[in-house]
């Protein structure tokens, strides 16, 4: 059975081919659909990266329903 250390949101721009950012899912309120934006902070206050959610997938951690899943990916692109 997956721990809560195993799962985590990610996100992963799909233009540049990697991983934008990472939490545990215990922390995300709620989980974007396709269509709404991100934004995540960068290191000067008040500046923030601005995605757009293309595509969601889940990764499930097991094969019965006492297991939680492992994985939810966020596939992003960029608003510039």
């Amino acid at each position: 059975m997956a721990t809560d250390n195993e799962t985590y949101l990610e996100l992963f721009d799909v233009s540049k081919k990697t991983q934008v950012g990472k939490a545990p899912l215990a922390s995300i309120r709620f989980m974007p659909r396709i269509g709404e934006r991100i934004f995540l902070p960068l290191d000067e206050p008040g500046h923030w990266d601005s995605y757009t959610v293309v595509s969601v997938e889940y990764f499930l951690g097991g094969r019965s329903p006492s297991e939680s899943m492992d994985r939810v990916t966020l596939y992003v692109e960029e608003l510039k």
